[in-house]
């Protein structure tokens, strides 16, 4: 059995290792990991962290700021890929254009597609974008759906996709983030910080908050710096431009803010788990830091992360600097309200995600036998049975 797992950002990186190494455990099984490049150098350090050596790395030529570009490079690359060396099974993880690409490029191919991070909904195909519209694609097209949690297998059965296709794994970042919780230590990056200081992280990345976004978020950080002489705030910035450039013009050279070049996962786990609360766009960060009891105030109008809203560790605010400002404010003033959204109980799983998933792909594909011994690379199509094992629908 050969399994193809695509990635080309970091947290595909962190979500997929777990799914991984938990294949590269099972007799029979070849499992190659294709990384795109979408990501560079960012994903290469997630790479190192979980000592992955990719089988293959693709060579992009395409315009930077272009999403179509992308998109178009990595299907042709992709599919290239795909053609020459007939992998029985394709792995993706979440809604990047990296994702996308691989499915797409997968399903032309006839090879079966798995699906990890399934189900996610915000509702909104403008929010965020391009995303929640690349999510939405692949669920039409992949064989498996790998939902995290109990809500996002009912989003996909919402919209008709199979029921017997879907399966609740839990989310393989609950697997990575307990992992490199145990070891970390300290970050440098937390040298100039008082010992007694509260620390407020955050990451703003979201095409939603550019320009403007950003620059309303970074009045409200220096108000709430302001309010709170405790306060201290670590900013690991992201490599856009468009949201580089307000956050240092904004920021740079403030008393008791350090702004920080984009921290390896390591460092940025270190710094999550020290701090007091953090504000953050990332879809991941809401994963991640209920792992770790620190509350999350989601700097978004929306978010396919209901759970954590739900479960009370994370709430939505916006990009509003008023808004920002009273919900901080709230948090920092009230060790009880701080104390309810501490909980250092995941609603993404048990940390064992990746083994879950990497069972049912293998017993799928023994049960559907090698596809890739079709003639000339075309895949027979295949069907989820009613007890979630692949079955060919040739077989007959």
């Amino acid at each position: 059995m050969i399994i193809d797992l695509v990635a080309g950002t970091r947290p595909e990186v962190v979500k997929l290792a777990p799914v991984y190494r938990a294949l590269s455990r099972i007799r029979g099984v070849r499992v190659r990991w294709v990384a795109t490049g979408q990501h560079g150098h960012l994903a290469d350090q997630a790479l190192d962290v979980f000592g992955i050596e990719p089988d293959a790395r693709l060579d992009l030529d395409w315009d930077r700021s272009s999403l179509a570009s992308l998109t178009a490079r990595l299907m042709d690359a992709l599919g290239e890929r795909f053609r020459r060396d007939m992998p029985d099974y394709v792995i993706v993880q979440g809604d990047t254009a990296t994702a996308f690409a691989a499915a797409q490029a997968a399903f032309l191919l006839r090879i079966p597609v798995g699906h990890v991070e399934a189900g996610l909904r915000s509702g909104d195909v403008d929010s965020p974008f391009p995303e929640e519209g690349f999510r939405q694609l692949i669920a039409r097209i992949a064989q498996d759906h790998f939902a995290p949690t109990p809500a996002g297998a009912r989003n996909l059965r919402r919209e008709g996709i199979d029921p017997n296709s879907i399966r609740v794994t839990g989310n393989t970042v609950v697997d990575a983030v307990t992992e490199i919780g145990r070891t970390v230590t300290r970050p440098d990056v937390l040298d100039g910080v008082a010992p007694d200081a509260r620390i407020a992280l955050v990451t703003v990345h979201r095409r939603e908050n550019w320009d403007g976004g950003a620059v309303r978020i970074c009045k409200a950080i220096l108000r709430l710096r302001d309010l709170f002489p405790d306060l201290h705030f670590i900013i690991a910035t992201h490599t856009n431009p468009r949201v580089l450039g307000p956050v240092t013009e904004a920021l740079s050279g403030q008393e008791r803010i350090t702004l920080s070049e984009p921290l390896a996962y390591p460092d940025f786990i270190g710094v999550l788990k020290a701090a007091h609360i953090v504000l953050s766009d990332s879809g991941g960060v809401q994963e991640e830091a209920p792992s770790f009891g620190v509350p999350v105030l989601v700097l978004r109008n929306a978010t396919e992360r209901a759970e954590a809203v739900k479960a009370g560790v994370a709430r939505l605010v916006g990009s509003s600097t008023d808004r920002i400002v009273r919900e901080a404010s709230r948090l920092l003033s009230s060790p009880r309200r701080h104390a309810r959204m501490a909980v250092a109980k995941s609603p993404f799983g048990d940390g064992h995600a990746g083994e879950r998933i990497a069972r049912i792909i293998t017993a799928s594909m023994a049960q559907a036998g090698p596809a890739r011994t079709a003639p000339q690379g075309e895949h027979k199509p295949v069907r989820t049975s009613r007890d979630g094992v692949l079955t060919n629908v040739n077989a007959a």
